[in-house]
C-alpha cells in the first residue's frame, strides 16, 4: 500500500512545487505590471523596491510579502494602510520610506515588529508621540517625521535613546529647547535637520560636544547668537542651512568664519552683510554659497574670490554690480551662478556665456 501511494505523494509534491515556482516568478510581474522600479542584488534576489506614486492594491501586497530578501521598500505617495502595512511585518526591512502617506500610530506598531529596520522615513504621515514610543526597541540609525505637526520633546527622547541614531529630522515639529538636551547623548549623530522649530541657543549648547556632527539644517528657527558660537566650533560640521533665521545679527553670523571644515553654507534671507562676509576669508573650502537677499555688495568681492572651489553661487536680490558678475566667471570650478533680481547687464550675461562653455547663469526665478 505504502509504495502505491508514493508516486501520488511525489506528484502532489511536484505540483506544489510548480505552482510556488509560478508565484515566485508571477511576483516581479507584478510589481512590474503597477509601474514599481525593481533592484537586485549580485545573486539575482529582489532586494530594493520603488513603489512611489503607484496605485497599491491586495494583489500587489501579496506579492511584495512574498519575497524574502526584500530590504528597502519605498512606498511614498501611496495610498498604503496601517492593515496593509501589518502584511509587510514579516519582511527584514532595512528601510522603509512612508513618506506623505495616511499611516497612523498603529501601523507604527505594525513597523515595530520589523526588528532589521534601520531607517524609517513618515515624513507629512499622520503618526504621533504614542506611535513613536512604540519603535523605542528599533535600533534605528535615521528617522524623518518632518511636519508631522503633533510630534514633540516626548519622541526627540525616545529616539535620542537609541545608541545606533546617526540622523533625525524633525522639522516644524513641537520640539524646542528643552527638549534638546536629550541629544547631548547621542555620540553617534551625524545629521540633524529641525527646520522651523524653535530652539535657540540654550538648546544648541547641548549638541556642542557632538564631535562627529557633519550635517546641520536650522532653516526657518529662533537661531541666535548663542547658538551660532555653538555651531561655529563643532570640528567636524560640512554642511550648513541657517536660511531664513533673523534672529541672528552681523556679529552672531560672523563667527561662522572659524568654520573652516564649511562646504556648503546657506545664508538666504539672514542678516549677512559684507562686513560678516570680510570673517570669511578662510571659509576657502565652500563648494556652495548661498547670499540670496542678503546686503551683499561689491566690497565683498575679495573675499568671495578667494572661494575657488565654489562649483554653484547664489546672489540673487544682492546688490552686487556687473563687476562683481564678470569676476565670479573667473572662478575655475563654478557651474552655477544664480543672478536673478539683481541689476546685471544684458552685454554681462552674454560676456560670461561666452567666456564660459561650463557655467549656467540663472537670470530669472518664479
Amino acid at each position: 500500500m505504502l509504495y502505491q501511494t508514493l508516486p501520488l505523494r511525489l506528484s502532489l509534491l511536484a505540483i506544489i512545487a510548480s505552482v510556488c515556482s509560478v508565484t515566485i516568478a508571477a511576483t516581479p510581474e507584478i510589481i512590474l505590471q503597477a509601474g514599481g522600479v525593481i533592484k537586485e542584488n549580485s545573486d539575482g534576489a529582489i532586494v530594493d523596491i520603488d513603489l512611489s506614486d503607484r496605485p497599491l492594491n491586495d494583489q500587489l501586497i501579496e506579492a511584495l510579502v512574498a519575497l524574502p530578501k526584500l530590504s528597502v521598500l519605498r512606498l511614498r505617495r501611496t495610498s498604503i494602510s496601517d492593515e496593509q502595512l501589518g502584511q509587510l511585518s514579516s519582511l527584514k526591512l532595512r528601510m522603509i520610506d512612508l513618506r506623505n502617506t495616511n499611516i497612523t500610530d498603529t501601523g507604527l506598531t505594525h513597523l515595530a515588529q520589523i526588528q532589521s529596520l534601520v531607517d524609517i522615513q513618515l515624513e507629512k504621515s499622520k503618526i504621533t508621540d504614542v506611535g513613536v514610543q512604540k519603535l523605542a526597541d528599533l535600533d534605528l540609525k535615521s528617522f524623518n517625521a518632518n511636519y508631522c505637526t503633533s510630534i514633540s520633546n516626548r519622541s526627540l527622547a525616545v529616539l535620542a535613546a537609541m545608541p545606533s541614531l546617526e540622523q533625525v529630522q524633525l522639522d516644524y515639529t513641537k520640539i524646542n529647547d528643552e527638549g534638546m538636551a536629550v541629544l547631548a547623548a547621542t555620540s553617534r549623530l551625524k545629521r540633524l535637520r529641525i527646520r522651523g522649530v524653535d530652539v535657540t541657543g540654550d538648546g544648541l549648547i547641548h549638541i556642542a560636544e557632538l564631535k562627529g556632527l557633519s550635517r546641520l539644517n536650522l532653516r526657518d528657527t529662533s537661531l541666535d547668537d548663542a547658538g551660532l558660537t555653538v555651531i561655529a566650533a563643532l570640528p567636524a560640521l560640512d554642511w550648513l542651512d541657517i536660511s531664513e533665521c533673523r534672529l541672528a545679527t552681523p556679529d552672531g553670523l560672523a563667527q561662522l568664519g572659524k568654520t573652516f571644515t564649511l562646504t556648503y553654507l546657506d545664508l538666504w534671507e539672514t542678516k549677512t552683510n559684507d562686513t560678516v562676509l570680510a570673517a570669511f576669508n578662510e571659509l576657502t573650502n565652500l563648494k556652495f554659497l548661498n547670499l540670496k537677499a542678503t546686503s551683499t555688495t561689491d566690497e565683498s568681492l575679495p573675499t568671495i574670490m578667494k572661494m575657488v572651489q565654489l562649483s554653484e553661487l547664489n546672489v540673487a536680490g544682492t546688490q552686487l554690480t556687473d563687476t562683481s558678475f564678470l569676476a565670479f566667471g573667473k572662478l575655475p570650478l563654478l557651474k552655477k551662478l544664480n543672478v536673478a533680481n539683481t541689476d546685471i547687464g544684458f552685454d554681462t550675461i552674454d560676456m560670461l556665456l561666452e567666456s564660459r562653455d561650463d557655467l549656467e547663469v540663472i537670470e530669472f526665478e518664479n
